[in-house]
């Protein structure tokens, strides 16, 4: 682990360790940068990121670093606060020069300095609120002083009160003529105040982003950024770019957000009522090229609508060029490539030229409130090293009558030509190709539906453009990012310096990424994200479309009941069986897929399988879908093991949450998903109905083990059980069902403090129940039948039993003291015992197993259902002479099936029982918890009738783990 991961970003440092893009870069020049591979050798790297658009001179431009040196060399004061900052002075004046210029604007600009693009529009935003202020201020004053004047007037008989006022709607039902003057204006500042008191608005586009410092991020459109901190902010509208050229969408706004303060004028000796519009929207942001949101550029239609409507409505317009500007479109601002011009810009990244952290807002000057030098500042704005650092950049632009933003056109349409060409022979992987300059992003087909799982997963999560990146730094050199809010756009954002061999450089990469998508070879995406030590197994694109068979359901049977949607949640048992759900991971060694899903922590929700529809006999059915997560039975041992389970609590609750977002109305626990969390215990997502389908899984496992024993030939009556790890809830369960089939049990114990008192209540548990079999009447078998013979149970029936808690310690000391020992129940410390019987459960909570073929009597049955198993994986090797197995299998109902990929062990037409409970639940209506927490006899006698009414019944014993 890196301390940059350990003591910086801990999720992110594991996310790029995950996906690939774990390296440490030591230097950079141009559109390269180097890093150092495993063997510690010296690693070239196509930057095609540039700094999210920071570089458009490239890395460590030898012009800016020898004027850099001479800064530093001349020990230049960095720090000269309460001074004046000639260097940030000589910066302003280049600005807006280049500005006006630009725009052919004919006032100057003032410039405000920061540290970031964030900054510079905390610093727009700050500067547009207190003109609106100033504004709603002055407007308050002068009705405020109207309405005084308006008073004397009438006090004084020289005006009367216009008849219309007191049905004004901010008047009719608060004053009436009889009130008089006062009534009158009392109701207007009653009206006014409230109207003065309306939070100010700010406009945004959708897809926009603008930062993710308290005040920019609420004008970020990404709910992942914005939505924790949105009771901070201000009031945003975000309006779709698509619908800036329809008039009657900015006219809606101006009418939705229009305030009004009224106004008592006096007019031809009568007091008038007017409304006067009160500044609210403080400003409309936009960026001419959207970044983040998937590199969407404004056009010149939708430039002018937006400033007509601030030039309407008396808004400021903040034209965001953080990212577009400094010339990467192609000009110095983008938005003077369609005519915008702002009140406002915003500027950074490239001001810098890589090495300075510097930002600008500017601002028209017959706008700039002089106030705001003094309560908007920074310690470390307006430095002459980062001041000198931008001016020298901007310089650099200009140069030549603007030679850098002619070159930074020619390269992006060759870019561009070259991206196009790729569009035109894999329009299948290409969307779309959009964008300015070298400001372009590639648009990606969505893979939501592509038949590989990896695919799939990556487009579900969003992460699959960041995978793709790991795959174009590890294998092809070339370092490159999706977008952040668009996770299928990748952004290209090279120097203007570009050449045309790193141009087909580029064509070759993505030319073999796209003949990757196009024939779901995702072994080539993957590998990079494993223990990059092992050897990549193969070098060729294979085509592995027809890898997996299509799902295709049969023919629908006639539904006459509701149908419901459920989910199960469920998880990978090894890392191998990545190869059954993607194929074209079938060449990966299990040490590699081991890597790869230990590396995938971060990131571990994969994609719903399509849900198979499943129809009972009744006429109910159910949409049942699985909601994996990309973890192992080896990690969750781990959680378990060291009881940090928050974590993985939080995976499952998350699948389940997705589960109801989707309309499931029942959500299933597999294996460790249950176990994790106590038997769904823990969670805490209302709306949903939880199962750990323990209880069907109980009752399979009974059929299971009756249906071997009569393979075996056993008379099940005269059948000895052993129970390992008696004390649990569920072996308990099935030790009290077992105890009315059988006439002897053993319950074996993990010898450690506590075993015995745990085993002894197991014990009173299984009397207590064998009473209530008694106390029902009707026919007896095993241990029940045995009972009713015993004078106690006769002197019970007779008379009262004692109280319902004390009957079953009472049955066991009556027997130990009639007989000297219990002759039904056994209990013992020693796994010795298990050779006395020839029915084996097993379901002790062992970390490790322990269970041998010594340990076995001759053609034993034995159900494993602990987790991980108790007997050692080489068991059947061992004793071929064993029934071994680890519950049952549930055949559906009509032979519905589950994708082929999500099979593991089942056949066509089969579910693991837990799962059959969660579709249960669904096809019977119950809509409250099933198997939560402990689960008892009834429980799974009520599910296993329910079961066969609605036709899952018992298909086969379960020989191997499902996922």
């Amino acid at each position: 682990m890196s301390q940059f991961t350990d003591y910086v970003q801990p999720r992110m440092g594991r996310v790029f360790t995950a996906l690939g893009l774990d390296v440490e870069y030591e230097r950079a020049e141009g559109n390269t940068m180097y890093h150092r591979d495993e063997r510690g050798e010296l690693v070239p790297v196509l930057d095609l990121m540039g700094g999210y658009g920071s570089l458009i001179l490239g890395h460590n431009h030898p012009e800016l670093v020898a004027h850099a040196k001479a800064l530093l060399d001349g020990n230049r004061a960095v720090h000269a606060q309460f001074s004046l900052r000639e260097e940030a002075g000589r910066l302003g004046a280049a600005l807006s020069d280049v500005v006006r210029r630009e725009t052919s604007a004919k006032e100057p600009y003032v410039a405000t300095f920061g540290n970031s693009g964030a900054e510079a529009v905390e610093a727009a935003v700050k500067h547009a609120e207190l003109v609106r202020v100033r504004r709603a201020t002055v407007l308050a004053d002068e009705v405020a002083a109207h309405a005084e004047q308006a008073r004397q007037a009438v006090r004084r008989g020289e005006a009367r009160i216009d008849a219309d006022a007191f049905e004004q709607p901010g008047v009719r039902g608060r004053a009436t003529p009889a009130d008089g003057i006062d009534g009158l204006l009392a109701a207007v500042g009653a009206h006014n105040t409230a109207a003065l008191a309306t939070r100010p608005l700010f406009l945004a586009l959708e897809r926009s982003f603008h930062g993710k410092l308290v005040g920019s991020v609420q004008l970020t459109y990404n709910a992942g950024f914005r939505a924790p901190f949105q009771n901070l902010g201000t009031r945003v509208r975000f309006v779709p770019m698509d619908e800036l050229g329809r008039p009657e969408t900015l006219e809606r706004i101006a009418e939705d957000e229009r305030v009004t303060l009224l106004d008592a004028e006096v007019v031809d000796d009568r007091v008038r009522l007017v409304e006067r519009d009160l500044p609210v929207v403080t400003a409309f942001l936009l960026e001419p090229v959207q970044g983040e949101g998937g590199i969407h550029a404004l056009t010149t239609e939708q430039g002018r609508a937006v400033r007509l409507f601030c030039n309407r409505v008396g808004t400021a317009l903040i034209i965001d060029e953080v990212q577009s500007g400094m010339g990467r479109c192609g000009a110095f601002l983008a938005s003077s490539l369609i005519g915008l011009r702002g009140d406002y810009y915003t500027l950074s990244k490239s001001l810098g030229g890589g090495l300075a952290k510097i930002s600008a807002m500017l601002v028209r000057k017959s706008l700039y409130q002089g106030e705001f030098d003094l309560i908007h500042s920074s310690t470390f704005a307006m430095d002459d090293f980062s001041s000198s650092v931008a001016r020298k950049v901007v310089e650099m632009l200009e140069a030549d009558d603007g030679r850098v933003y002619r070159q930074v056109t020619e390269r992006g349409e060759r870019l561009t030509r070259m991206l196009e060409d790729l569009r035109a022979q894999y329009p299948d992987v290409i969307e779309e190709v959009r964008g300015k300059g070298l400001f372009i992003g590639l648009q990606l087909r969505d893979q939501g539906e592509a038949r590989s799982m990896v695919l799939r997963g990556g487009a579900y999560t969003g992460a699959l453009g960041y995978l793709l990146s790991g795959y174009l730094l590890r294998e092809e050199r070339i370092r490159i990012a999706p977008t952040g809010s668009a996770g299928n756009v990748l952004r290209i954002q090279p120097s203007a310096y570009l050449t045309d061999e790193e141009i087909e450089w580029l064509r070759g990469a993505l030319e073999r990424l796209c003949r990757i998508l196009r024939y779901e070879d995702t072994l080539h995406l993957v590998h990079p994200a494993t223990d990059r030590t092992i050897p990549k197994p193969r070098a060729e694109i294979r085509d592995f479309r027809g890898a997996v068979a299509p799902y295709e359901q049969g023919e629908p049977r006639p539904v006459s009941g509701p149908v419901r949607k459920v989910a199960f949640v469920n998880h990978l048992i090894t890392p191998a069986h990545l190869r059954q759900v993607d194929p074209a991971l079938a060449d990966l060694g299990d040490t590699a897929l081991r890597s790869f899903v230990l590396g995938m922590e971060p990131v571990k929700q994969a994609a719903p399988y399509p849900a198979v529809r499943i129809t009972s006999p009744l006429g109910s059915a159910v949409d049942f879908a699985l909601y994996p997560l990309m973890v192992g039975s080896e990690q969750m041992g781990r959680y378990l093991a060291s009881g940090d389970v928050t974590g993985i609590r939080a995976d499952v609750e998350e699948r389940v949450r997705a589960a109801r977002e989707d309309g499931c109305e029942v959500a299933g626990l597999g294996m460790y998903t249950s176990i994790v969390t106590n038997n769904c215990t823990s969670l805490k997502v209302p709306g949903i109905a939880l199962t750990s389908g323990n209880a069907l899984t109980v009752a399979m496992g009974v059929q299971a083990m009756e249906r071997g024993a009569r393979d075996r030939g056993f008379a099940l009556a005269d059948t000895t059980l052993a129970v390992v790890g008696a004390a649990g809830n569920i072996a308990s369960v099935y030790s009290q069902l077992f105890a009315e089939r059988l006439h002897r049990i053993v319950l074996v114990g993990s010898g450690r403090d506590g075993s015995v008192r745990r085993l002894r209540n197991t014990v009173y548990g299984i009397y207590g129940e064998c009473w209530s079999r008694i106390a029902e009447g009707g026919e007896l078998t095993g241990v029940p039948a045995r009972l009713a013979e015993e004078p106690l149970i006769t002197k019970w029936l007779a008379e009262e039993p004692p109280a319902e808690t004390e009957r079953g310690r009472a049955i066991a000391q009556y027997l130990e003291e009639r007989y000297g020992e219990d002759p039904f129940l056994t209990i013992s410390q020693s796994t010795d015992a298990v050779r006395e019987a020839r029915l084996v459960l097993a379901a002790s909570n062992s970390p490790e197993p322990f269970l041998t073929g010594e340990h076995f009597a001759p053609d034993a049955v034995v159900c494993d259902i602990a987790v991980p198993n108790n007997a050692v994986p080489e068991l059947t090797e061992q004793r071929p002479d064993l029934a071994y197995m680890l519950g049952g299998i549930v055949a559906t109902p009509g032979g519905e099936s589950l994708h082929p990929s999500a099979r593991a062990f089942l056949r066509a037409g089969q579910l693991f029982a837990c799962m059959a409970e969660t579709a249960l639940m669904g096809l019977a209506g119950l809509d409250r918890h099933y198997s939560y927490g402990n689960i008892t006899r009834r429980q799974v006698i009520d599910i296993a009738a329910l079961a066969d009414a609605h036709g899952l019944r018992l298909a086969d014993y379960k020989s191997a783990h499902s996922v």
